[in-house]
């Protein structure tokens, strides 16, 4: 039976390699994302490999007020049920927070966490009377500890992975239908991310601890059908955690420092 699926920046990086792959099982997406000139590049992307997928998309800036509200609608308004949400728009900005525009660290901080948030509680109470549902939020391995050059936006991920574990719990005890699945990919190498937070320069994509768009897609939808609260995604990443768990925490600031160095 298809399924429907809500992906926020859907129609590019992660979000476009993940609806492949809702697409591949003949889900049905819906995208909200920024630009719509993005969504419809991402929608020929997808057709081409996926010619009888069925995707519409809503251009939104979600560091508008009230704009989750207005994906909540128009999602209701095009399916009956959503079955799956993927909250994976956000953003990064790399430098001296001090030296980084306040209003980009004001929309970063309203995509990356309070659209998140808001769509999740949306989301809740319709998957609940539905029967159950699938809630994806995306994090980063930025979230394990404090990052200097990306103070803002791992501290947004660090809520996304606080939230989204200790809301799991919640539902599990609450005996609730609704499963949260929280996703840590390391640095992906294939995406406009390191471009579009001016990180272009730095030696954390050339580390062998890197990932792809696809194998994070292929890792989040494994976890979805495996039943699994978390995900760290990439084999060397999970690697390079284990290893991250036995330092000091110093030790583990000066390899971050290092990591987030221009080449």
């Amino acid at each position: 039976m298809s399924r429907t699926v809500l992906v926020t920046g859907g129609s590019r990086g992660i979000g476009l390699a993940l609806s492949r792959e809702f697409a591949r099982r003949g889900d049905r997406l819906l995208w909200a994302s920024l630009k719509a000139q993005e969504i419809e590049d991402g929608r020929r992307a997808l057709l081409a490999d996926h010619p009888d997928a069925q995707v519409e998309g809503l251009p939104i800036d979600l560091s508008a007020p009230g704009t989750p509200e207005e994906v909540v609608n128009w999602a209701l308004s095009r399916a009956e049920r959503i079955d799956a949400l993927v909250n994976n728009a956000g953003f990064g900005a790399y430098g001296l927070s001090k030296d980084i525009a306040f209003e980009r660290e004001r929309a970063m901080i309203a995509v990356n966490v309070s659209a998140l948030h808001a769509l999740t509680r949306a989301f809740i109470p319709v998957m609940e009377d539905a029967g159950g549902g699938s809630i994806v939020n995306i994090a980063s391995n930025s979230a394990y500890q404090p990052a200097p050059g990306l103070a803002v936006y791992a501290a947004t991920k660090a809520f996304v992975k606080h939230y989204s574990e200790a809301l799991a719990a919640e539902l599990k005890e609450a005996a609730s239908p609704v499963r949260v699945l929280t996703v840590c990919p390391a640095a992906v190498r294939d995406t406009d991310f390191k471009t579009d937070a001016d990180m272009a320069h730095i030696r954390t994509f050339d580390s062998i601890a890197t990932t792809t768009a696809e194998e994070v897609a292929r890792d989040i939808v494994r976890g979805l059908e495996t039943g699994k609260d978390f995900v760290l995604t990439g084999a060397a990443m999970r690697r390079s955690y284990l290893l991250m768990k036995l330092l000091p925490a110093p030790a583990v600031r000066w390899l971050v420092r290092r990591e987030l160095a221009g080449v």
